[in-house]
């Protein structure tokens, strides 16, 4: 029989960044490696589902889901603090069902200080509580898997990093907006948590009038206005631009066209678009906030303190190598992702580690389970 595995996520919105890519491509990479997944969203889908055929994706009653015809043996839970994830964990207790959680970076120090007061009071109330009775946690990276050793939480670890769905074989198109400068693009949502002011303030010591800056994302809080303000209280729309958000084949081309892709976050658990823009052969700069730290061991990008100083160099550093020396790091980057990020192999390894975790394997538990000082929160 196969393994009957049900995700369950807020929503699947193409705005809601990462997560709304990362789920839908395991849970169709362990259906493509044998299982019977579905994945439950509280929210009406809106991202394009087409290319995720192998999972059945499905909203309504998260409790009407569970029938004598289907029950799940695992329920995978991604995010914490919302709705859906309490909602989960409650049916998961009712019905004596394993859960593995994906805090999906909610749970790193920057995410717990942004709006803390409510967090705080919703970890009293029912979020540590819901953590603490799950089977394993999933974390993307060894920082965050430390990150729930000092959080107090003891259970098993999952340590598998998120895959990158390569794109489609096709000749990439010149964006419509493309310039015809040189371009450094950030793409993601505009969120305080990105860094984008600090890109800005390091941008005005850089800024050359042959490069251009082009951040694209969706807004989040009425962030986009701050940044376009800082942008024009620097004198900076000559070389800056702001786009609105762009997907499927729109953002492989973006891409794919720039000279460098850049994520100044304070805070990533993963950091997709790290992970897309290598797949595309395009070098990167990022950040401490992010895992990233290979891209420097790997040659093909710049892995800098999230500050203006430190942001600064790297551009100034990124913008004087040629054309040639950049896509030779992007070229590099590319064959890492496809050695070591490929959705297939990720999820043949997940679906590993529910079979160790229900006991239907006999596996090396080091295959799976992350080994790490069960540190209590101070």
């Amino acid at each position: 029989m196969p393994l009957k595995v049900l995700h369950c996520i807020h929503s699947l919105n193409a705005n809601d960044g990462g997560p709304a890519r990362s789920v839908p491509a395991l849970a169709d990479a362990e259906a493509t490696n044998g299982a019977e997944v579905r994945v439950w969203s509280r929210q009406t889908p809106t991202i394009d589902l087409e290319e995720y055929r192998s999972a059945e994706f499905v909203t309504g009653d998260l409790h009407g889901l569970m029938s004598a015809n289907w029950t799940p043996d695992l329920i995978h839970d991604h995010g914490v603090w919302l709705p859906s994830n309490h909602l989960s964990a409650k049916l998961a207790r009712h019905n004596h069902v394993p859960r593995v959680v994906s805090p999906r970076g909610m749970l790193e120090p920057w995410c717990l200080q942004h709006h803390r007061y409510r967090k705080h009071f919703a970890w009293k109330l029912y979020q540590r509580r819901d953590l603490q009775s799950c089977t394993a946690l999933h974390a993307t990276s060894e920082e965050e898997a430390a990150q729930f050793r000092r959080l107090g939480l003891k259970q098993r670890i999952i340590l598998f990093p998120n895959g990158v769905s390569l794109p489609g074989l096709h000749d990439p198109q010149p964006l419509e907006t493309r310039s015809m400068r040189r371009e450094i693009v950030f793409l993601s949502r505009i969120h305080p948590k990105k860094g984008l002011l600090n890109l800005i303030e390091a941008w005005k010591r850089v800024a050359r009038n042959e490069w251009l800056l082009r951040i694209v994302g969706s807004d989040e809080s009425g962030h986009r206005r701050e940044i376009e303000a800082a942008i024009t209280q620097n004198a900076l729309a000559d070389t800056v631009v702001v786009n609105d958000p762009v997907y499927s084949h729109k953002k492989w081309d973006l891409l794919h066209n720039a000279d460098l892709v850049i994520l100044p976050s304070f805070s990533e658990n993963f950091g997709i678009v790290v992970a897309e823009a290598l797949a595309v052969g395009t070098p990167v700069i990022t950040t401490t906030g992010t895992p990233w730290e290979n891209v420097l061991t790997e040659r093909c990008g710049w892995y800098v303190e999230p500050n203006v100083q430190s942001l600064s160099v790297a551009l100034q550093d990124a913008m004087d190598k040629s054309q040639c020396e950049l896509k030779d790091m992007g070229e590099r980057g590319g064959r890492w992702m496809r050695r070591e990020y490929a959705w297939g192999d990720i999820g043949k390894n997940m679906l590993g580690a529910y079979e160790w975790l229900l006991g239907q394997s006999n596996a090396d538990a080091s295959d799976y389970i992350h080994k790490s000082p069960q540190r209590q929160a101070s």
